[in-house]
């Protein structure tokens, strides 16, 4: 279907990717594509295919968002309730303040190794962005608003990044002080945080659902296209591969439709985080035991 669109009007893809292209920094041929630079990106998915993403995937992925947004958390759904009621039963625990104190240093690490790499535009990179998340979450003033809960329930099927980063490190360009240590540990972190956080009885879990799911997704997606699309081409930065794939041979082999196919393994990866890896945590997950403090509040 894809092709046919493709190929149906290439003289419109091609006027439509030549304005891409004049809006975008010069980028590297895609021949000449160099895998083992993390940083830079180059035209390895042709300037007609940017315009076809943009044209064809950026309002879809906007309006699958709204839609599932409506489905998952409306006026009309257990779960507005849930999030619009609530009130936590306590203030935070030593555990908690904890963790986000180390979050929020090993987050500061990172914006120096940013700043002194002159790479700050990768702060937008999901996990990272997720690290801000969890630290805007456990911040958040005033627990009775909505917004903090559902930020936690959106990052519990986004989490599987942070899984991904840390099964499969892409060190590359990672030449600084103690910048593979902080790797390792932010992104440790926002896997243990959000697993405390749930344990805490401070924030809203929403029940599994296949449509706050897809609106999990399609947010993700919508991050990626059109936001962090336009950005690299607008600096040259490939940010979360949207310019080049990973070094991964079966991802090359697929040429500009590597990115179907890590959309895919993203929507397949937030239905095995959400449902099974924290649907079996929230299984066997102990009460927590409060403190006589706790208890009189």
């Amino acid at each position: 279907m894809v092709n046919m669109l493709l190929s149906s009007n290439i003289t419109t893809w091609e006027s439509l990717g030549s304005i891409v292209e004049k809006y975008s920094v010069p980028l590297r041929p895609g021949a000449e594509t160099d895998f083992s630079d993390s940083i830079f990106g180059a035209w390895f998915v042709s300037p007609a295919h940017h315009a076809f993403e943009f044209v064809t995937f950026a309002p879809l992925w906007i309006s699958a968002c709204l839609f599932f947004a409506w489905r998952a958390f409306g006026s009309h759904t257990k779960a507005f309730k849930m999030l619009t009621t609530f009130q936590p039963p306590y203030p935070p625990s030593p555990t908690e303040i904890g963790l986000l104190v180390a979050l929020t240093v090993s987050f500061v690490v990172t914006v120096i190794h940013k700043i002194a790499s002159n790479t700050v535009m990768f702060l937008l990179q999901p996990c990272h962005v997720s690290a801000g998340l969890l630290i805007a979450v456990m911040m958040w003033p005033d627990k009775r608003s909505p917004i903090p809960h559902l930020l936690l329930n959106v990052y519990l099927h986004t989490a599987w990044g942070a899984i991904a980063a840390l099964l499969f490190p892409d060190l590359r360009d990672h030449e600084m002080l103690g910048e593979v240590t902080n790797f390792f540990v932010e992104h440790g972190l926002i896997l243990i945080a959000p697993a405390y956080l749930l344990y805490s009885k401070r924030y809203v879990v929403m029940p599994a659902s296949l449509d706050m799911a897809l609106f999990s997704f399609f947010l993700y997606a919508f991050y990626h296209c059109p936001v962090l699309q336009i950005l690299a081409l607008r600096t040259a930065y490939n940010l979360n591969y949207v310019l080049v794939p990973p070094s991964l041979t079966i991802l090359i082999e697929l040429g500009p439709w590597y990115r179907i196919t890590m959309y895919t393994i993203a929507l397949i990866s937030m239905m095995v985080t959400r449902f099974i890896l924290f649907g079996l945590y929230l299984a066997v997950m102990p009460e927590k035991r409060l403190s006589k403090k706790e208890k009189s509040l």
